[in-house]
């Protein structure tokens, strides 16, 4: 009878087990990004009263004779299905749509994994959680190790825009303020017309210079010379009338019968603000990502400051003048304390076994002994998920099952309670029979 007693506990202390992992469950119902556990059981060794035997050609075999002595904890395993998108109308409130975790990383630099997309940016621009810990920034669409870097975006900016004076060794596919085509342009210097060439077939991305010296060649005897400024615009000296064009040269440029050409090339020098009172102060006002985790801020005046990866997979800035010329690459000079260290591009990270992360507070994971390895990159690259913003990724808990489970773990407690008060009972029973 003492080993009923024995069998029957077990069944009441795993489904007080069960009700525990239950309880969590419930009570992270409306938890952001919350992932639903389950209890599963297995059996405890059983005792045999035989072992069986085989048939021979004398008798039959018999079957072993076990008594199970019940039942333990088998695991408790994590289910990592995407929770429902939970609209919010914020910006900065992000759900990854697919496979990866947001990398966080705390004051002494330790990374932590979440689903949980809810960042807002503190007083120095860092993105951060709802706790404080900084969003860790992607350098490439896919590493083995982390950047180490955080998402920051500058609260204030000194902006200026100003003329490329390297225009000459552009092509006219790199230029950021006109669109030129190749083709031909008519020009009239006195009474003899003249073709200038922009560009043709054998040179279908001309550079500036190259066409400012084909002009050259081709009015070499009529006093008529274009340059390229310091600012880069494009002038000529003498009498010249545009009269004719195959190409938009004329209309992309802004050249004119007497006036030189808009700055048809521009560069961005950005750098922290350092001061309130500057005319020339533009102050962040909002903030949007992209499916790709990619961060585009937008300032006072209209400009937007953002990042995009090339070809080479590198990062690169991008600046959209209040005007709306974009600028990018290497004309994007960005300069100073708190832009020097600004990355824009979200990190995620995704393992060979994420049911190896350790669950930690504040919804957070950790690395764990089988997790394995951790890859990290950008969204919507290689296996990681794309992004969406404006919302967070709910929590995953099956209200439904979780009661049906509740019920369960109940009956199971209820039933083996009357296994113990049933042995219990035949034990005074033999107890009263000695008397």
């Amino acid at each position: 009878m003492s080993q009923a007693l024995h069998t029957s506990s077990t069944g009441i202390n795993a489904g007080q087990q069960q009700i525990n992992v239950i309880a969590n469950n419930v009570a992270n119902i409306n938890t952001t990004a919350f992932k639903a556990a389950n209890m599963t059981f297995e059996t405890l060794y059983s005792k045999n009263i035989s072992y069986g035997s085989a048939a021979t050609k004398e008798g039959g075999g018999t079957n072993p004779k076990q008594i199970g002595l019940g039942v333990k904890v088998g695991g408790i395993t994590r289910n990592f299905t995407s929770g429902d998108f939970v609209s919010t109308g914020r910006d900065m409130d992000l759900m990854i749509s697919g496979n990866g975790f947001f990398v966080v990383q705390d004051a002494e630099g330790k990374l932590y994994y979440t689903r949980d997309g809810v960042f807002s940016t503190d007083s120095e621009g860092n993105v951060v959680t709802q706790s404080g810990m900084k969003v860790v920034a992607a350098q490439n669409p896919y590493s083995n190790s982390s950047s180490g870097e955080t998402v920051q975006v500058p609260k204030n900016l000194r902006a200026e825009v100003v003329g490329d004076p390297g225009l000459a060794g552009k092509t006219i596919s790199q230029l950021n303020n006109a669109s030129i085509t190749v083709g031909t342009v008519t020009v009239k210097v006195g009474d003899d017309e003249y073709e200038l060439n922009v560009g043709g077939p054998d040179e279908p991305d001309p550079t500036v210079q190259s066409i400012i010296d084909s002009f050259n060649q081709t009015l070499d005897a009529t006093g008529v010379t274009f340059s390229i400024t310091a600012d880069g615009r494009i002038e000529y000296t003498g009498d010249i009338e545009f009269v004719d064009a195959e190409s938009n040269f004329v209309g992309q440029t802004g050249i004119s019968n007497t006036n030189p050409s808009k700055q048809i090339n521009q560069i961005a020098n950005l750098s922290e603000m350092v001061n309130y009172n500057d005319n020339n102060t533009i102050t962040l006002m909002s903030t949007t990502v992209d499916e790709n985790g990619i961060i585009a801020a937008t300032y006072s005046d209209g400009s937007i400051l953002t990042q995009y990866v090339d070809d080479t997979y590198s990062v690169h800035w991008k600046y959209t003048t209040s005007q709306g010329v974009t600028i990018r690459g290497d004309d994007v000079h960005a300069e100073g304390s708190s832009i020097d260290n600004s990355n824009f591009v979200i990190e995620l990270a995704t393992m060979v076994n994420e049911e190896g992360l350790v669950s930690v507070n504040n919804n957070l994971w950790e690395w764990g002994a089988d997790v394995g390895e951790v890859y990290y990159g950008m969204a919507g690259e290689v296996s990681f998920g794309s992004i969406e913003s404006g919302g967070y990724e709910g929590s995953n808990v099956d209200i439904a099952a979780e009661l049906s489970n509740m019920i369960m773990a109940q009956r199971m407690i209820q039933m083996n309670s009357r296994v113990f008060s049933t042995a219990s009972s035949v034990m005074e029973t033999l107890a009263y029979l000695g008397q």
